[in-house]
């Protein structure tokens, strides 16, 4: 049998903990599962992005399996990941539509519709008529981990004037929405808690370097492993150490009493007048699988831009008309918007290529996860809930069809989607996913493989 190593095996040192990403000495004899019988985790991401798309350079041309359907314009920066994804057409947000971008966030994390809030100054303001579905999951399959759930943000121009519906994306309750973590140094501090120094450092986790504590530790395991485990022990440490060294290069933003002086003053700090969108995604996504690897959370949701957002890119041109929002009321600037689309695809496959570089035997922390790719209306122009844009990545170790592209009945329900994600990864105990108009029990079961 030789030695065999727990799931939960942390490597401690000096007040610091490292979680092992999966090993040989965890594993069955062929690699599958544990040697505990235990599964793979299965994991559930929301990659969410504002304003939607162009539909007619959306939508793959052909539906089917395999080489039956072909990436679309939009989806071509995903041409490395088609064998792991599912795209869904035909859908439609069967929520009341009351106000466009709001109804589409509602309907896309709870599958029920908003409720109005006083709007003061504001066009309109809304709040979740009840609990995202990202938090139903987590009480079910993040009981065990540290982080029941983690919610990220890479844009910082996000709408807060509208209530919180366009503001976040997972909520505790109607009342209860759970702010984001749009800065890589806290997040990597969250998950990778080390010896602190002085406690006004914004940099405090990162200084003193997690992996001097548990050096000892390290040394005493690397001797029982075999040279497989060894070898994936160590390119684990070092993405740790290199990923450390990424976010120390980025600028610095003071936590507490810190202040530091001059400019740039924060992480994902805007850099001549640009935040710095690719950069910081490609870190969040690179934590996000880490934290997957060590079993810290197995929910996360990632916004990446946020709805009626006023991020902009520079290739759009300057000033306030050229933010992606306001692009997408021109008719005249739809083309403006598809190469806006196209970015925000290039940076999914970031967060893909970081998961599915990480290995869990014979498979990979994509393969064990379900991703959902959706944004908050069909197409900016129209404020349409119609035919929605939805992708799936992974396939929550095996539950889910890949390299699909299924059009649905026209007007299906956009939560029979939904109902399908939770059964795959959360199992068959969710037989229904939210309220009014929106619920639905009837998954689509063209997305399960049994």
């Amino acid at each position: 049998m030789g030695f065999r190593l727990s799931r939960r095996f942390l490597l401690r040192g000096a007040g610091a903990a490292i979680a092992l990403p999966t090993l040989e000495a965890m594993l069955n004899a062929h690699g599958t599962a544990f040697a505990q019988g235990m599964a793979f985790p299965r994991r559930y991401v929301v990659w969410f992005f504002g304003n939607g798309v162009v539909l007619p350079r959306w939508r793959p041309a052909a539906q089917g399996q395999g080489s039956a359907w072909q990436l679309s314009e939009a989806l071509q920066p995903l041409a490395a990941h088609k064998e792991q994804l599912t795209v869904v057409t035909g859908c439609n947000v069967r929520t009341p539509g009351r106000r466009g971008h709001h109804d589409g966030v509602a309907a896309m994390m709870s599958a029920a519709e908003i409720s109005p809030l006083p709007a003061g100054n504001a066009p309109y303001a809304s709040r979740f008529s009840q609990r995202s579905l990202d938090q139903d999951l987590a009480d079910v399959i993040g009981a065990q981990t540290r982080f029941k759930s983690l919610q990220l943000r890479v844009s910082k121009r996000i709408v807060r004037g509208e209530g919180p519906t366009l503001a976040f994306l997972s909520h505790a309750s109607p009342t209860a929405p759970l702010e984001a973590t749009e800065n890589p140094v806290a997040l990597f501090n969250q998950l990778f808690t080390g010896v602190m120094s002085a406690p006004n450092d914004p940099r405090n986790g990162l200084r003193a370097n997690v992996l001097d504590a548990v050096r000892d530790e390290t040394r005493a395991l690397q001797a029982k492993l075999g040279a497989a485990d060894r070898a994936r022990l160590d390119q684990h440490l070092t993405g740790i150490s290199e990923l450390r060294q990424r976010i120390q290069a980025l600028p610095v933003q003071p936590i507490g009493a810190c202040r530091v002086p001059g400019a740039p003053s924060q992480t994902n700090a805007d850099v001549n007048g640009q935040e710095p969108l690719e950069p910081v995604n490609r870190v969040m996504s690179e934590l996000v699988a880490l934290a997957f690897a060590c079993d810290l959370t197995r929910v996360v949701t990632m916004q990446f831009s946020g709805s009626v957002g006023n991020h902009t890119y520079s290739w759009l041109g300057a000033g306030p008309r050229a933010s992606e929002h306001a692009l997408t009321h021109d008719q005249n600037e739809q083309g403006k918007v598809h190469d806006a689309v196209v970015f925000t695809m290039r940076c999914f496959a970031q967060t893909l290529a970081a998961m599915k570089g990480v290995t869990e035997g014979t498979s990979t922390v994509l393969d064990n996860s379900a991703v959902l790719c959706t944004s908050d209306v069909s197409e900016g122009y129209t404020h349409s809930g119609n035919d929605y844009p939805i992708l799936i990545a992974g396939s929550a170790g095996g539950r889910l069809r890949t390299n699909v592209h299924h059009r649905a009945a026209l007007g299906r329900n956009t939560s029979d989607v939904l109902l399908s994600l939770m059964q795959a990864v959360g199992g068959p105990s969710f037989t229904a996913v939210g309220a009014g108009t929106g619920r639905s029990t009837t998954p689509m079961r063209e997305l399960l493989t049994s």
